[in-house]
């Protein structure tokens, strides 16, 4: 008769842990961010950087900010209906990854196990950047204007660094690299457009920082 009292104090420390790792973090109106996320968060963009692990309250918060953008943006991608990439365009990016910072597979499988992440999670975060560069594309590149003006602007700040472009050998006119200015004040432009409006998507948001999480 003793036995089940037992048993169920165990279900409930579970539980009761189970409620501290994924206690909430940040709500957003009606979306919640929960500290699990946070956590994960950390240890994808440590790996992809090759940083040490930080779990510090300012660390967390600087992740918790990334995903508060990213649940804005996904929002918004459902709200205008957005078109999502196929996981399998995640693959290009994976393997680039790997060869670029790896020698070999179970290199690679190492420093999955070092930063606590599976590849499921991995590729799921490389999603989420494709979908979101997919995004800015397409929401934000369309309403960039480039004037000549900016473009000989550009040129003239950065002519010594554009000459040390790979494939480079000889002096540069404007005409020989404009598109690629313009490509580049673009994409600049695009951030900067994306900047703004997630400055007043999350003005429109109740956002809830849930302190006890980032300690």
């Amino acid at each position: 008769m003793t036995a089940k009292p037992v048993v169920l104090l165990g279900l409930l420390a579970t539980a009761a842990c189970a409620e501290v790792i994924d206690r909430i973090a940040v709500t957003l109106d009606s979306q919640v961010i929960t500290a699990s996320e946070i956590t994960l968060e950390i240890r994808i963009t440590a790996f992809l950087n090759g940083d040490a692990l930080d779990f510090s309250p300012e660390a967390r918060r600087k992740a918790a900010d990334r995903l508060i953008e990213q649940k804005l943006i996904r929002k918004e991608m459902q709200v205008g209906r957005y078109t999502s990439p196929s996981p399998e365009e995640v693959e290009p990016m994976l393997k680039q990854i790997q060869a670029q910072r790896f020698h070999s597979a179970e290199e690679y499988r190492q420093a999955l196990a070092q930063y606590g992440i599976s590849e499921d999670e991995l590729k799921a975060h490389l999603l989420w950047q494709i979908t979101l560069l997919r995004f800015v594309d397409l929401r934000f590149r369309p309403g960039v204007e480039v004037t000549d003006a900016e473009i000989q602007a550009y040129f003239d700040r950065n002519l010594a660094e554009l000459e040390t472009h790979p494939g480079t050998s000889t002096k540069l006119a404007l005409d020989d690299v404009r598109a690629r200015i313009r490509g580049i004040l673009t994409a600049q432009g695009a951030d900067k457009l994306l900047d703004e409006w997630l400055s007043e998507a999350r003005r429109r948001t109740r956002i809830e920082f849930h302190q006890e999480a980032f300690q």
